[in-house]
């Protein structure tokens, strides 16, 4: 395994050249870069003096993502170990990582000794243990650490975080790689920053950089990887569509309170999917994400219209249909059997054979769900009435027949949500927070990085549902149960994907703003 040293400093002119002759010294060793980060102290000199093979200069200090970025661009070796400047002496213990690779496919991240009364107060790394939790789903005890031995192949395909989030970033996007991760315990020593006033300003600026890394990813708007101009594209159609959505008069007040929630909520919302309940699964791809990060359209959707006014009948009814279909999608999303009946065939024929799947459950609460709402916007004629539920329950499972890949399902909710609008303007008043909850969850799922689930997908198609049966006179609805009812029963007989896969228009659209990423190994859930 042939290595190559990288080292970023800045105003380390006493510790580097001790650092490169340990570094140098290692078992397999066969480059050592150091990178000058704008320093003003001779710190090139003294690494060049103490035998660096390459000594970069930048002519301003960039910060250490910048730096270790440099420094790869000129590594000619299959494995990298980043080190820091400051270690001195004790860099000799790299020899402790080098010898723990195996096979040099892992992330390993050394992991040093405590020194009490050093160090902050702890927020900063209880921010980054909380952050590589959510959005990687590992528990790591150093995640700070910036001692790490990893394949230069992994490093050029995650890309490098600036700043101080580059050692969150890594892992993060090395865990969504799929590569292992592994802290490995190392008796580094550096120099440690202390409980003053420049070292809590140290932590403040680690602190600013971390959390708005977190951010980035978190709300699945940029990664390190994503080249500058997609990532100001992506953010740019977001806001758009956000003030596109919030400019529309119809139902604007508990419009504006959702998506001002939402955006509040969202990250709550996916540590409660994704730790508290602990659903994280691998996607179609295989890359392990958070399975229910559709949570966030019953938190936001049921408050705002329960206290929105003026709505009348279509207002109880899509918080009734929220609620239900909520609560039997979370069902569904935490006690689903892997390999239970699929479709609505299946899940009937287990039923006759007396086996409850949590499908079945979903269904007749769906259309309990749907009975009800249909009460409320046709009360006491039961012709309507039985209309409203088949097209709620059809509506549900229609937009859940389509989380099957990043996006889909929105975009099925999207035209059904139109489809009511067309009807009827006044249905943005019914879909407005729902539609501003989904335009929070959309980049992350188009990114392939969180699947909105069962809880999701329902609460979605249930409330599109509502808002076109409340739209939608007695024949259209009829019309729009009879398409759907074929939908279905095709649904039955082949494939979605495969479908979408053979026509060109389905394919396109299927793309459209979705990430494309390569399958990792093993085939996944089949799901977003």
């Amino acid at each position: 395994m042939s290595v190559s040293v990288i080292i970023p400093a800045y105003q380390a002119a006493d510790t580097i050249a001790e650092t490169v002759r340990q570094a140098r010294a290692a078992p397999g060793v066969e480059q050592v870069i150091v990178v000058d980060d704008g320093s003003a102290d001779g710190t090139g000199a003294a690494a060049e003096e103490a035998g660096a093979d390459r000594v970069v200069v930048l002519p301003r200090n960039r910060g250490k993502g910048a730096a270790l970025s440099a420094g790869v661009r000129h590594a000619s070796c299959e494995t990298l170990l980043f080190l820091d400047a400051d270690l001195g002496a004790s860099a000799r213990e790299a020899e402790v990582l080098l010898q723990a690779a195996k096979d040099g496919r892992a992330m390993l991240v050394a992991v040093l000794p405590s020194r009490p009364g050093t160090g902050g107060l702890g927020i900063l790394l209880g921010l980054a243990r909380a952050a590589v939790r959510l959005l990687s789903g590992l528990q790591m005890k150093a995640p700070l650490s910036g001692q790490r031995l990893l394949p230069a192949a992994l490093v050029r395909h995650i890309g490098i975080a600036p700043g101080f989030g580059v050692e969150v970033g890594l892992t993060v996007e090395a865990a969504f790689a799929g590569c292992p991760v592994v802290e490995v315990p190392v008796a580094f020593d550096h120099r440690h920053t202390t409980r003053n006033l420049p070292g809590f300003l140290h932590r403040a600026r680690q602190f600013r950089e971390v959390l708005r890394l977190v951010l980035q990813i978190g709300y699945g708007l940029a990664w390190p990887a994503l080249p500058s101009g997609r990532r100001w594209l992506r953010l740019a159609a977001w806001a758009a569509a956000f003030i596109l959505l919030l400019a529309v008069p119809a139902g604007r007040p508990q419009t504006v309170w959702a998506a001002a929630g939402a955006l509040a909520l969202w990250l709550p919302s996916l540590w409660v999917g994704a730790v508290w309940l602990g659903r994280r699964k691998p996607n179609y791809l295989g890359r392990s994400i958070p399975a229910m990060a559709g949570l966030i359209v019953p938190v936001v959707g049921i408050p705002a219209l329960w206290l929105a006014s003026g709505l009348g009948a279509a207002r109880v009814a899509a918080v009734i249909v929220l609620g239900v279909m909520g609560l039997v999608g979370t069902l569904d999303d935490l006690f689903a059997e892997r390999r239970q009946a699929r479709g609505l065939r299946g899940h009937l024929q287990a039923v006759l054979r007396g086996r409850v799947t949590t499908g079945a459950v979903k269904a007749l609460g769906g259309l309990a769900a749907g009975i009800a709402a249909g009460w409320f916007l046709h009360p006491g004629v039961w012709t309507e009435i039985a209309l409203d539920a088949l097209l709620i329950a059809l509506c549900t499972n229609t937009v859940n027949l389509l989380d099957l890949r990043p996006g889909r399902a929105l975009k099925g909710f999207a035209l059904l949500a139109a489809a009511a609008v067309a009807a009827s303007p006044d249905s943005l008043a019914i879909l407005g927070p729902v539609l501003a909850a989904a335009l929070v969850l959309a980049p992350s799922d188009l990114s392939g990085r969180a699947m909105m689930g069962d809880v999701g997908s329902n609460t979605l198609g249930g409330v599109a549902g509502v808002a076109l049966a409340s739209a939608l006179g007695p024949w259209g609805r009829l019309c729009a149960v009879v398409v759907l009812a074929a939908l279905h029963v095709v649904c039955e007989r082949v494939s979605l994907t495969e479908v979408f896969a053979r026509n060109r228009l389905l394919r396109a659209l299927d793309r459209l703003g979705a990430e494309t990423l390569p399958r990792l190994t093993g085939r996944g859930e089949g799901e977003g």
